[in-house]
């Protein structure tokens, strides 16, 4: 923590906070703004849905893969250069996409895709890391989480005006543009947050295989961010499962028509976005990031085990339902941002490696929670089950993490003494 530059929160002008987010929602973006456009995809190639449906998995893919080779990049290199490459990269793929002839040209140009917007992902948290306290960053991750739950309900919405309105090869033209326009404003506000004496220190190594795995292996070493990591894993899990069961236990238990459904998928957004904006609140009154996050777990676990009982109980209906899932939601505004902000706080030396990690093993770990919940669970039973689940077990982890770094500060302190 001596080592990172000390910053007001004014200091991080609200130019690159906004590029920042912008970075950030790419790879949402290029997810959601094409689903629209699935059917009439499989319709101009003459392909099945299931081979439609593999080009969002081959973009998975490239996404997991991307946010690898990106972490050991940014602290060879600095940040700013890989960031500005994977724009061109995501420029790139997005441009092939756009004018593939067919399916197997599509899917490479979506893996080219996801490799380029990786590093959307990657190089924010690490530039932030790299220059502003924990408490600043809390609040600056907040606001990077809260664009990233309002990109999914944007991008089905403008995907389908552009397919009202030109065919699907528009869509990708779109994305090429947003790229474009990040890169030229990247080019012009992203400063090289990593001093020239950690890239040399990163440089005595070469990038092979075996050193990135090496650094890799080193990085699963720092327990407490490991433990912060994997919390965020399995609380991201609960939010997965949300996103990914939630249309079938409104449209199927409750009837509602996919309209009916939209509007609360963006109500509960909202309730996201409030929670990230009270988290930022507390902060600027100097409440701690560990308590403000623990507050959140504890409300999530709340709302979900009241909905277990009402739900088991059969005394809920839809508003009560409604109600409840939107508290647990919007509980997550308050962990998401402090969380990221206190895993990347012990990181360690190489924050580029960090952050990768954390975005591989995260995305890991919450598609491992939606497949069990899929397996286990049917219902509207499944999200409030999950939510208390997954809000015990990183809890827990979030306990062990803070008494294994308040041991080995009192070691430092003992061994100074």
């Amino acid at each position: 923590m001596s080592e990172r530059y000390e910053h007001s929160a004014a200091a991080m002008t609200y130019s690159l906070i906004l590029l920042l987010a912008l970075l950030t929602a790419l790879d949402a973006m290029a997810i959601d703004m094409y689903l629209p456009a699935m059917p009439a995809l499989a319709m101009d190639f003459g392909a099945s849905s299931g081979k439609v449906q593999q080009t969002l998995s081959v973009f998975l893919v490239g996404l997991a893969l991307g946010q690898g080779i990106c972490g050991p990049l940014l602290d060879r290199y600095g940040r700013r250069i890989p960031l500005l490459a994977g724009l061109v990269i995501f420029i790139g793929g997005s441009v092939m996409a756009a004018l593939s002839s067919s399916i197997e040209w599509l899917m490479l140009a979506r893996f080219l895709q996801a490799l380029g917007a990786s590093a959307g992902l990657v190089a924010p948290r690490a530039i932030v890391a790299d220059l502003y306290s924990v408490a600043e960053s809390a609040r600056i991750f907040s606001l990077l989480m809260q664009v990233m739950m309002i990109a999914p309900i944007l991008a089905p919405l403008l995907g389908g005006y552009l397919l009202a309105h030109g065919e699907w090869r528009l869509v990708f033209w779109v994305l090429a543009g947003l790229g474009g326009a990040g890169l030229i404003w990247g080019i012009r506000t992203i400063p090289e947050s990593l001093s020239e004496e950690k890239r040399l220190a990163s440089r005595a190594g070469n990038l092979s295989p075996g050193n990135i795995v090496r650094a890799y292996v080193r990085q699963l070493g720092y327990g407490v961010f490991m433990a912060y990591t994997l919390a965020g894993g399995v609380i991201f899990g609960s939010l997965f499962v949300y996103i990914s069961s939630s249309s079938f236990v409104f449209t199927q238990s409750f009837g509602l028509t996919p309209a009916q459904f939209s509007y609360i998928f963006a109500a509960n957004a909202v309730s996201l976005v409030i929670g990230g904006q009270i988290s930022t609140t507390l902060l600027r009154r100097r409440v701690g990031e560990q308590r403000i996050m623990m507050f959140g777990i504890v409300i999530h676990i709340l709302a979900g085990l009241v909905l277990s009982v009402l739900i088991l109980s059969g005394w809920i209906g839809l508003w009560g339902y409604l109600l409840l899932l939107a508290t647990a939601i919007g509980a997550l505004g308050l962990v998401f941002g402090n969380l990221t902000a206190l895993t990347m706080a012990y990181a360690g030396r190489q924050a580029g490696v960090a952050s990768a990690l954390m975005g591989m093993l995260q995305y890991l770990i919450a598609a491992l929670v939606g497949y069990c919940a899929s397996q286990v669970l049917q219902g509207p039973v499944v999200l409030p089950v999950v939510i208390v689940l997954c809000g015990v077990v990183a809890m827990l982890l979030c306990i062990m993490a803070s008494h294994m770094a308040q041991a080995a500060f009192s070691t430092c302190y003992d061994d100074r003494e």
